[in-house]
């Protein structure tokens, strides 16, 4: 570990200690769905995915959020089971996009979960978005996402690498779900197994639901097949993300990508059309997260036809939702 990792990590261990000491228990059974990495790890479609579920085996869900990026109050409730009730900015674009994906499910954003939690109706499990680092309050299980492909990252922790906490921390895992996964990955699975030995494994892909215009519901890839897309993303990896629109059988003719969570300009619209323009892209293609920060510049007079690709986690093994909701 080097000078600047010792750093990081001794501020890591004091906020951990600090944050441990006054941990409390949610009013409902608590699932906390998070990484140990910087980037894009599933988190969020799994959440989504979770939710769902349980949704339709009949619980009352509420999701408790950060909301990484938000402006406006600290604390806010997202959505009530019928969609946004706040604008994306007081939000936050992730749980924005899980309130227009998700009916039936609370939405609270709050960086004090538990007092996010004190303000959701009446609730049979809480879902911690981003919660394996979330010390105050209590869980009955800890899901943590992996990229299958990297699952530890560049190996160091920030600031030299895109590590949260040492590997050593997956002890407090009771599962670990590999995205983005071919195949199973025993090498990896012996690695973790050495701090967790009693840690299940799951492993899950990306699947290519559909796309979805700046307004409007779900359409079929059908829509638009054989047209050139530009895709844009301001995500943790838009390398998977171009992977993704390529195995969905979409012809990207270009591409362009921003900061994670970036705030989108009129300079920036300007400047995505005229790249797609000169890459003779017929569309152009983008995340439902991003597409929520683009809206406001998506009129009628747009001169390309814009779409969100929807894309669905899904986990191999038929029992892992039975194993956490049962």
């Amino acid at each position: 570990m080097t000078p600047l990792e010792y750093l990081y990590y001794a501020g890591y261990r004091l906020d951990r200690y600090l944050r441990s000491s006054r941990r409390r228990a949610l009013s409902a059974k608590t699932v906390s769905v998070g990484n140990i990495t910087l980037g894009g790890t599933g988190k969020t479609p799994l959440v989504i995915s979770l939710a769902e579920e349980a949704s339709r085996r009949g619980l009352r869900v509420c999701i408790l959020t950060r909301g990484y990026g938000s402006k406006g109050p600290e604390s806010a409730i997202v959505s009530t089971g019928s969609g946004p009730i706040v604008d994306w900015e007081e939000a936050g674009d992730e749980p924005f996009m899980m309130a227009e994906r998700l009916k039936g499910v609370w939405i609270v954003k709050d960086s004090n979960r538990y007092r996010g939690s004190l303000v959701a109706g009446e609730v049979d499990l809480f879902i911690l978005d981003d919660g394996f680092q979330h010390w105050p309050v209590e869980r009955d299980l800890d899901i943590v996402t992996m990229d299958a492909g990297r699952p530890f990252g560049r190996g160091r922790l920030l600031p030299l690498g895109n590590l949260r906490e040492p590997v050593k921390e997956l002890r407090r895992a009771d599962m670990v779900v590999f995205t983005n996964a071919e195949g199973e990955n025993p090498a990896h699975e012996e690695q973790i197994r050495a701090y967790c030995p009693d840690v299940k494994f799951f492993y899950a892909r990306y699947r290519v639901a559909g796309i979805v215009p700046p307004k409007g519901k779900l359409l079929s890839l059908d829509e638009i097949s054989g047209r050139k897309a530009y895709a844009v993303s301001a995500i943790g990896s838009h390398r998977k993300f171009l992977d993704t629109l390529r195995n969905g059988g979409i012809d990207v003719s270009g591409e362009i990508s921003f900061r994670d969570h970036h705030s989108y300009s009129l300079a920036d619209m300007e400047r995505i059309l005229r790249r797609a323009e000169r890459s003779s892209s017929e569309i152009i293609i983008t995340t439902e997260k991003d597409i929520v920060r683009m809206r406001v510049f998506l009129n009628d007079e747009f001169p390309l036809p814009v779409f969100a690709l929807r894309v669905e986690l899904e986990v191999r093994d038929e029992n892992f939702y039975n194993i956490i909701l049962d």
